[in-house]
C-alpha cells in the first residue's frame, strides 16, 4: 500500500465567469447582474455555451464548461436587501479585488501521499507522473515536501550503518523495497534499534559483532542464519530465493527474529535496503513556504523569485487543506478572472484591479465611459432608463422566460431606476418591460413599490 491518495483532477471542471455590477450597488445593479446569470446559464445549457448568446458553437467539448456567477462589487442598500429578502434570493457574494490569484493558475494537483511510505516508493511515484517535488499529508493537511534531491543526497549521504533504525524503518517497506516475502514475523513490525550488516564471515567470527535487534543480510549456509538467530537478531534476510530450513524458520520464531526472503544477490539487497526508509525521516518540515488559493499573483511572484524552490504548496484558504503545487512557470500561465460588467463601463466605478481581468462583456444603459479592453467583446448599450430593461429583453430574444423570481427582480430594478417612471430617462420600453414582468411575478406594481422605497427610505437603521 503506497498511502497514496486518488485526486479528482476536476476534467471537464467548469470555468467560471463572474457578472458584477458597479461599487456602491443599487437595485440595478444587483437585480441586473443575478438575471442575467441566470439568463447566461441557460443559454449555456441550451445553445452549447457560447459566451455572447449567438447559439451553439458546434464543438460538443464546450457544452457546459462555463459557470456563471452574479456577484456584487460593494454592500447592499436597504432598498436592495428588501428586494432580495421579498423574493428570497440570496445575496451575491461581495468581492472587492478582481485581480488574479492562485486559485486561478493552473495548479498542479498532485496528490498527498503518506509520511511512511518509503523511498522507494516515493521514487517510482514522481519517475511515473515526472514529478520534482511530493507533498506529505494527514487528512489533507500538509505535513511536508520531498524532492528528488532530497532522496539522492539521502541515497548519497548515508554512512550510518544504524540509520534504517533511527528512521524506524517498517517491516512492510523492507519486504516490498526487496521484493521479498516474508516467512516469519509481522508486517507491522518497526525496526527502532540496530543496524544493518552482512554476514560475510564465518559463523565464529559473526558471534563478534551481531548485536541485538540486528538485521542481518546473509545467503542460502544453515550455520550463519542459525549463528544470527542465536546472537539475537532482529531479522535475517536471506538472498537469491534460497528456501529456509523448517528448522530455521522455528527456532527463529522462537527468538522473534523475523525472516525475509528475497530473489536479490547479497550486493544488490544491501544496495536497496536503505530505500525502504520511510520518507518522513528525509521529509522537509520546517521552513516551508507555502500559498493560500486566495493569494494575489502579484504579491507571491517576488516571494518566489527569490526562493530556488521549484514547487510551492498550495492550501484552501477556508480550511487550510493541501491543494496542489505551483512553480514559477506556472505563473506564466495564469489565466485573468473572466468578468461581464452590467449597469456601468467606467473604470472609476469598477471593482479594484479590473485592468488585470478580462473582459467578456458589457451591459449598460448609460454614457460610454473609460473602459479599456485588451481584446473585442459584446458591448450592448441602449438609451434605455435601466439595465434590466436590456437584460429582459434579452430574454425575449433567446426565446426564454424569466421564472417568477426572477421576472420580480428585473421588475424591481426597472421601477427603482425609472423612480416609478418619474425619472426623465424612463422610456415606453421601460414600462412595457416592468408590466410584463410584473405579470410573470404576481406582484402589484404600485404596491411593491411604496413597501420598497418605504425600505429604502428607513431611518431607523441609520441612526
Amino acid at each position: 500500500m503506497t498511502g497514496r491518495k486518488e485526486l479528482d483532477m476536476n476534467i471537464g471542471q467548469r470555468k467560471k465567469i463572474t457578472i458584477i455590477g458597479h461599487k456602491n450597488p443599487d437595485t440595478d445593479s444587483i437585480c441586473s447582474a443575478i438575471a442575467y446569470a441566470g439568463l447566461k446559464n441557460a443559454i449555456a445549457a441550451n445553445a452549447g455555451n457560447d459566451i455572447t448568446g449567438g447559439g451553439s458553437t458546434g464543438n460538443d467539448d464546450s457544452v457546459s464548461c462555463e459557470c456563471y456567477e452574479a456577484k456584487r462589487a460593494g454592500h447592499l442598500n436597504e432598498e436592495t436587501q428588501f428586494v432580495l429578502d421579498y423574493f428570497k434570493v440570496k445575496k451575491p457574494e461581495y468581492i472587492k479585488d478582481v485581480r488574479t490569484q492562485v486559485q486561478d493558475v493552473e495548479i498542479r494537483r498532485v496528490p498527498g501521499v503518506d509520511r511512511n511510505i518509503s523511498l522507494k516508493q516515493a521514487w517510482n511515484m514522481m519517475r511515473k507522473d515526472n514529478l520534482y517535488t511530493l507533498p506529505i499529508t494527514s487528512e489533507d493537511k500538509l505535513e511536508g515536501l520531498i524532492t528528488i534531491g532530497d532522496i539522492a543526497e539521502s541515497y548519497m549521504d548515508v554512512y550510518d550503518s544504524n540509520i534504517l533504525a533511527a528512521a524506524k524503518t517498517s517491516c512492510s517497506n523492507i519486504v516490498d523495497t526487496l521484493d521479498g516475502d516474508l516467512l516469519v514475523g509481522s508486517m507491522n513490525t518497526v525496526f527502532d534499534k540496530g543496524k544493518v550488516l552482512i554476514a560475510a564471515a564465518s559463523p565464529d567470527l559473526m558471534e563478534n559483532y551481531i548485536e541485538p535487534g540486528d538485521i542481518v543480510i546473509l545467503g542460502n549456509r544453515y550455520e550463519s542464519q542459525l549463528s544470527a538467530i542465536e546472537m539475537d537478531a532482529g531479522c535475517i534476510v536471506v538472498c537469491e530465493g534460497a528456501e529456509v530450513a523448517l528448522t530455521i524458520s522455528r527456532l527463529a520464531a522462537e527468538h522473534d527474529c523475523m525472516i525475509i526472503t528475497t530473489p536479490h544477490d547479497t550486493y544488490t539487497a544491501a544496495r536497496l535496503i536503505n530505500q525502504s526508509m520511510p520518507i518522513s525521516y528525509f521529509m522537509r518540515t520546517t521552513g516551508l513556504v507555502t500559498f493560500n488559493t486566495r493569494d494575489f499573483i502579484a504579491d507571491i511572484q517576488d516571494v518566489m523569485a527569490k526562493l530556488r524552490y521549484r514547487d510551492f504548496a498550495v492550501l484552501d484558504s477556508n480550511t487550510g487543506n493541501y491543494v496542489g503545487l505551483i512553480s514559477r512557470r506556472t505563473l506564466m500561465k495564469a489565466n485573468k478572472k473572466k468578468l461581464i460588467l452590467v449597469d456601468h463601463n467606467e473604470k472609476s466605478q469598477a471593482v479594484y484591479g479590473i485592468e488585470d481581468a478580462e473582459i467578456l462583456e458589457i451591459i449598460d444603459h448609460h454614457r460610454l465611459g473609460t473602459i479599456e479592453t485588451m481584446n473585442p467583446v459584446f458591448f450592448r448599450n441602449q438609451p434605455l432608463g435601466c439595465t434590466a430593461t436590456i437584460i429582459y429583453q434579452m430574454y425575449n430574444e433567446h426565446g426564454l422566460k424569466p421564472d417568477a423570481t426572477t421576472a420580480g427582480l428585473l421588475c424591481a430594478a426597472i421601477i427603482s431606476d425609472t423612480l416609478m417612471y418619474r425619472s426623465p430617462t424612463c422610456t415606453e420600453p421601460d414600462r412595457k418591460a416592468a408590466s410584463e414582468l410584473a405579470a410573470i411575478a404576481g406582484i402589484d406594481i404600485e404596491t411593491f413599490a411604496h413597501a420598497m422605497f418605504k425600505a429604502g427610505s428607513n431611518l431607523m437603521s441609520k441612526t
